[in-house]
């Protein structure tokens, strides 16, 4: 008997290099489950672009569909060229998650929140059915589903590991279907302690928990033995949230003799949890840098944005204590709040210029589903929950008059003036410390990717069909 197909989409635009940097390991857990729960007789796939092409050469049985809502439009389309074919099409991810009110007509099922057992429970009513029957679907938590033409939602799936903390029954993502580069990433915690008006990821994971220091060794073996993988980033929200797990890594990792080796490793932290044992830590497991949301340079901005326990002086400690510790220091920063000024985004772009960072990425604040500031802006009348879904994935260089924007105080051109200067600072920062930093290893990958997305954008190498310009479906 054959196996059973299926093909896993990451609806992301395959033009857009920030898109494209690292493997999509979500997905990569889906498939690992169901690689353990059915074995040899399910065939997967997983693909980012020329889906038509796919379907053709795949003749899937069923289409599983991941997305992001800035991506949505993306999604639809994919699902619809699946629904053209005949294939049932089960939606994933964050956007749907948020807003399962927006499953089209062309999707028979949504996976609401954490996917790895839904997942599996579906594909057994499918394998059962050869289709998702209501009939069948209505047993199955965590999923919404069309039932004589109405939406319906079943009961909250229990996020894995909720009583023990713990995501260690999960096994390692499907990496042998993505690409694999010397510099690749790892999640290893879900959740996150903070939770910041703009942010959708805490919305998505309700709380936290963590693979143990062991699991997180023989994967970082796993990378080294299996993929020649040299370098890691932690894609946690809060890497070092849990300050007793990360001694026990450090442990683990100084017993392997990794940083002898020249194994090198990154995060991302908040500026709150940077102290000097923490950095001391770090440095000892050779983490080259680290990633803050440091969002503002005015106090009022940051409060509004992240909360009071979050401080201006704070995030400039941080910034010294990695600088003394030889730890590139990299940082995020939010112009665009709604009360914001231009003194106040002044303020933010003298705290960039006068602190010593390696790497800044400089972000228009945009309302994403089921944050703060997505209800704001419903309130408003800027977003509604079935919007032209482009708006929120259009370049803010080139797409400024169209973009969806939350400021009442700085116009639209005074904001991309602002917006632009703040990016020419980003690059003679990025100038000055590339001559010795660890991403020199990507420089030749990222400035190609860079080049051709700035092509695109700029429709040079627009071609027709797809959602804004994505020409290979």
């Amino acid at each position: 008997m054959e196996p059973t197909r299926v093909l896993f989409v990451n609806a992301v635009n395959p033009h857009v290099e920030s898109q494209n940097r690292y493997p999509a390991l979500g997905i990569g857990y889906l498939i690992a489950m169901l690689r353990r729960r059915f074995g040899a007789s399910l065939d997967i796939r997983l693909v980012e672009s020329q889906v038509d092409a796919a379907i053709r050469e795949v003749r899937p049985h069923l289409v599983a569909i991941s997305s992001v809502s800035p991506n949505y439009n993306v999604a639809k389309l994919y699902a619809s060229l699946a629904r053209v074919a005949g294939i049932p099409v089960v939606m994933g991810g964050y956007h749907i998650t948020e807003l399962p009110s927006s499953l089209t007509a062309d999707m028979d099922v949504a996976v609401i929140g954490e996917g790895e057992y839904t997942i599996c429970e579906l594909l057994e009513v499918f394998l059962a059915e050869g289709s998702f029957p209501a009939r069948s679907l209505a047993g199955i938590a965590g999923i919404a589903y069309w039932s004589d033409g109405q939406l319906v939602l079943t009961a909250p799936r229990e996020v894995i590991g909720k009583q023990t903390k713990s995501l260690d029954e999960l096994p390692m993502p499907a990496r042998d279907l993505m690409r694999i580069r010397p510099h690749t990433n790892m999640l290893t915690s879900r959740g996150c302690p903070y939770n910041c008006t703009f942010c959708a990821s805490t919305r998505f994971w309700p709380s936290i928990r963590y693979l143990s220091p062991e699991y997180m060794i023989e994967e970082v073996k796993h990378l080294i033995r299996d993929f020649g993988v040299r370098y890691v980033t932690f894609h946690d929200d809060l890497f070092i949230a849990n300050v007793n797990r990360l001694r026990g890594f450090h442990e683990l990792v100084l017993k392997e003799g990794l940083p002898k080796q020249g194994f090198r490793f990154s995060c991302a932290s908040s500026a709150t949890r940077i102290t000097e044992e923490m950095a001391r830590l770090l440095k000892e497991m050779n983490f080259v840098s680290i990633s803050m949301g440091l969002e503002s340079g005015n106090q009022e901005v940051l409060t509004r944005l992240k909360g009071p326990a979050f401080k201006v002086d704070i995030n400039r400690n941080a910034v010294d204590i990695l600088r003394r510790h030889g730890i590139h220091a990299h940082a995020s920063f939010i112009i665009g709040e709604t009360n914001e000024t231009l003194d106040q985004m002044m303020q933010t772009y003298r705290f960039i210029k006068d602190n010593p960072f390696s790497l800044v990425n400089i972000y228009v604040l945009m309302p994403l589903p089921g944050t703060p500031v997505w209800h704001e802006a419903k309130a408003r009348g800027l977003v509604t929950d079935d919007m032209d879904w482009d708006l929120l994935n259009t370049s803010f260089e080139l797409g400024w008059r169209d973009v969806v924007l939350m400021s009442t105080k700085v116009s639209r051109e005074q904001l991309h003036g602002m917006y632009m200067k703040l990016r020419r600072l980003r690059l003679a920062k990025m100038a000055r410390a590339m001559i010795n930093h660890p991403f020199q290893m990507d420089l030749a990958s990222y400035g190609t990717a860079k080049v051709k997305e700035w092509a695109h954008r700029a429709g040079i190498l627009r071609a027709p069909g797809g959602s804004r310009g994505i020409a290979e479906v």
